[in-house]
């Protein structure tokens, strides 16, 4: 998977951006750099910066539910998981773990686009 497939996904499982003074976008693709959104006001586009879609916990429920996952806000489908270095056992759903796996993965020093080869 891409990082272009991965908001593909995401806006498939629901994720949107709206402008900043609030008017309806849709989403008009993506790259490994920017995703575009265009106004359904006046068809202008404005581009987000992947970086800033990775920090949005809203991305990675969206992805679960892109990728088929149920709503990952439930708490039906919990799962442990062990940050590297040390164990917890704290239940967490999909979503917040694998934005944590992502976290741990750039601060192993990979890129955001291997990560995503390493999705389904």
């Amino acid at each position: 998977m891409t990082i272009q497939d991965a908001v593909n996904k995401a806006t498939q499982g629901g994720y949107h951006i709206n402008g900043s003074d609030g008017v309806e976008t849709y989403y008009s693709g993506a790259n490994s750099e920017f995703s575009v959104w265009t106004r359904k006001d006046n068809d202008s586009s404005f581009m987000v910066a992947v970086e800033e879609t990775f920090l949005d916990p809203e991305f990675w429920h969206a992805l679960g539910r892109g990728l088929g996952y149920e709503d990952t806000r439930r708490e039906g489908k919990l799962l442990l998981y062990f940050p590297t270095g040390y164990a917890a056992d704290k239940k967490i759903d999909w979503a917040e773990y694998i934005m944590l796996r992502f976290i741990d993965h750039l601060a192993e020093g990979q890129t955001p686009d291997s990560f995503f080869e390493s999705l389904p």
